[in-house]
């Protein structure tokens, strides 16, 4: 049998030299800067304080040493997003739904791979609050729809808004956004709803995810003026399917929504 108290000892001289191997001493993450190690209780129970944001956080000497430590205080969302502390980014081994939203916002409008891929976004931001994802979070569950995971819509109640704010933002289904979706890159030289044929100018219009097409007539504006009547008409008709789901604020922007001969 073993000497318990020898035994007791030999565990109490590793722990010690353990707490000497990293207790207040300066680590480096691989993608958060420096910390420091405030508290040692063992090898799987350390408290880490990141120096630049004082972001403090539990965890073991095996991520210590691999440097897979995360500071949730500081902007690593693209260099811009700052996660914070109260609210998951996983559930279940799957990303969290409103984390995802927020991080495709941030990307979209922060990241310059994003931005030269999709023009629409060139020259889109966001508040300084919808950078934060702590205040992203308690404004999109306090929004009608957030439980039917609607979508964050930006220039439904500011038309051609290009921020993402808390002020001009509300949830749609992704029905209504794409029937909002004016699609200037992919349209050509002719207003909107309209394309050049042989016999005069095709007014057409998607409703439903279907093309429909609304005639042909001499005029690019009488197209156009026929596309605008279509356009609108499906709005009203979404608004009021919807209307016990969506935003009052929502609903009446779709009933007074005008298409604009620019859009």
């Amino acid at each position: 049998m073993p000497n318990l108290e020898i035994l007791a000892q030999h565990n109490r001289d590793r722990l010690a030299k353990a707490k000497e191997q990293y207790l207040g001493k300066t680590f480096s993450s691989n993608n958060f800067g420096d910390f420091i190690v405030v508290d040692y209780v063992n090898n799987k129970n350390i408290t880490v304080e990141f120096i630049a944001t004082g972001y403090q956080t539990k965890t073991t000497t095996k991520e210590i040493n691999q440097g897979k430590i995360a500071d949730r205080l500081k902007p690593s969302v693209f260099g811009v997003g700052i996660i914070g502390t109260k609210y998951p980014i996983n559930e279940s081994g799957d990303m969290n739904y409103i984390y995802k939203v927020w991080s495709n916002i941030i990307d979209r409008c922060y990241n310059e791979k994003t931005r030269l891929k999709y023009k629409a976004y060139s020259d889109c931001s966001t508040s300084d609050n919808f950078k934060y994802y702590e205040y992203f979070y308690e404004w999109f569950i306090s929004q009608k729809g957030c439980n039917e995971r609607f979508e964050v819509d930006k220039d439904l109640l500011l038309k051609g808004n290009k921020v993402y704010s808390e002020n001009n933002c509300i949830l749609l289904p992704k029905e209504i956004n794409l029937a909002l979706s004016t699609k200037k890159s992919q349209r050509g030289d002719f207003l909107i709803g309209v394309r050049k044929t042989k016999t005069g100018y095709q007014s057409r219009c998607n409703i439903r995810g279907k093309k429909y097409s609304l005639g042909v007539f001499n005029t690019e504006i009488e197209a156009f003026n026929a596309y605008k009547k279509a356009k609108e008409s499906y709005l009203k008709e979404l608004a009021n399917e919807w209307k016990d789901k969506i935003d009052d604020r929502a609903y009446n922007a779709l009933m007074n929504y005008q298409v604009e001969i620019n859009d």
